[in-house]
């Protein structure tokens, strides 16, 4: 009696094991194969002849089923080796991305600006050439009774206006356009009158002069700017230098 419960039982045992083994060879079969892994390991793996069992599970089925589940886990290890390696340059990119991003974002800032100011600069020029041609009208009606006389024509005088109103829209462009540069701190540099400074100007031309300290900004070619409390762009300036001394009793030696 209990030789045959004990054969039913591992009976029933069997059966289980069988029916594990059918339930994981269908669910293998529809996994998609890992990547990396070769066709024809796959292919050899596939084709490896599966034991035969009479319904029961003997030891040759167990190994067997054992090894095939083994070498299937040594090649999901592989598999996600080879993920792991090519995914390590990104991981090791990642704490980096935060730091490239900020200076992405200053280089372009920069560029944004340096547009900004050579905006700046030509409506300065523009200014300064209307400036210049209101100034020789002006003198042209106080040295001329011709243009005095013009002046009463409606061209002469719609020319006047014009010149007026285009120095006035140049003031307001450029008034507007340094609002928005103080918005995002960037300042002007002061140099009219004052000492040279290397480290914010350039001295492109100089000028010899007893009328002002060696040294001194004579003359702002162009603005110079700061951002964020440190040089973006030097000033161009002329500097004053003083007079070449003449050598004592050189007109004597001349002559």
């Amino acid at each position: 009696m209990v030789g045959g419960l004990e054969g039913e039982v591992s009976l029933d045992r069997g059966e289980i094991l069988l029916r594990f083994e059918v339930w994981l060879d269908s669910v293998l079969a529809a996994e998609e194969p890992p990547q990396g892994i070769s066709a024809e390991l796959l292919s050899s793996l596939a084709a490896e002849p599966k034991p035969i069992s009479n319904g029961r599970c003997d030891f040759y089925s167990m190994w067997a089923a054992v090894t095939a589940l083994t070498q299937e886990v040594r090649l999901q290890g592989r598999s996600f080796k080879q993920v792991s390696e090519s995914l390590a340059p990104v991981a090791i990119l990642a704490p980096q991305l935060p730091e490239m991003h900020r200076e992405a974002h200053e280089r372009a800032r920069r560029e944004v600006l340096d547009v900004f100011l050579d905006l700046l600069d030509r409506l300065a020029r523009g200014l300064d050439q209307v400036r210049a041609s209101q100034k020789s009208m002006d003198d042209s009606l106080r040295s001329s009774w011709t243009a005095r006389l013009l002046a009463r024509h409606h061209i002469f005088r719609q020319a006047l206006e014009n010149i007026t109103a285009l120095k006035e829209g140049y003031q307001m462009s450029m008034e507007r356009l340094k609002d928005a540069l103080a918005q995002f701190d960037v300042r002007e540099i002061a140099c009219q009158g004052q000492r040279f400074d290397p480290k914010s100007m350039h001295a492109v031309d100089v000028e010899e002069t007893d009328q002002e300290a060696e040294g001194t900004v004579l003359e702002v070619y162009r603005a110079g700017y700061e951002w964020k409390g440190e040089v973006h762009r030097p000033a161009q300036v002329k500097v004053a230098r003083k007079p070449t001394a003449i050598p004592a009793g050189g007109d004597e030696n001349n002559e």
